[in-house]
């Protein structure tokens, strides 16, 4: 009797590995990556690619001047000199993956000094603002701020020589 058992135990244990192995099945697949341009961002340089405040004539008031990341001044409570100066955003160029959106971080406010005299720029803006698409891997961005001028601020050339930093993501 113990023999049968064996057999008929041995039967069922190859029955079942046949049977096990009749119903296995197997597919590939691929592993892929893509690696993607880096995003970079890089300052245009030249003499109007600065963000640059123009002349100003402080007044015992003092008061603001805004550019836009166009470009454009706006002045209040101060006066602007027949003499304007340079008047300009901040120019950077994006560039990266083609199609792809990005995140615009801009800084807080900064300081800007001539001697031991200082003026705070802040509110800072772009174009464009907040996220920006790259068309052809590339995209111009502009920058523009506001900056407080104290009353019967001192005269001088003011300019944070460290600049400031404007940092692009991919979204």
């Amino acid at each position: 009797k113990k023999k049968k058992m064996k057999k008929i135990l041995a039967f069922s244990i190859v029955l079942f590995a046949f049977t096990a192995g009749a119903f296995a099945q197997s597919a590939t697949a691929t592993a892929t990556a893509t690696i993607v341009t880096p995003l970079s961002i890089t300052h245009v340089t030249g003499t109007d690619t600065e963000l640059s405040f123009g002349n100003i004539i402080a007044d015992a008031d003092g008061g603001t001047v805004v550019i836009s990341p166009a470009g454009a001044q706006t002045l209040t409570g101060l006066t602007a000199p027949s003499i304007p100066g340079t008047i300009s955003a901040a120019s950077f160029t994006v560039t990266g993956m083609d199609g792809a959106t990005y995140a615009i971080t801009l800084p807080g406010s900064h300081t800007i000094s001539s001697g031991g005299n200082n003026m705070t720029v802040d509110n800072f803006s772009s174009n464009p603002s907040g996220t920006g698409t790259l068309t052809g891997g590339t995209q111009a961005l502009s920058v523009g701020a506001r900056l407080t001028v104290g009353s019967a601020q001192a005269a001088g050339t003011y300019t944070n020589a460290a600049g400031f930093t404007v940092t692009v993501n991919y979204n």
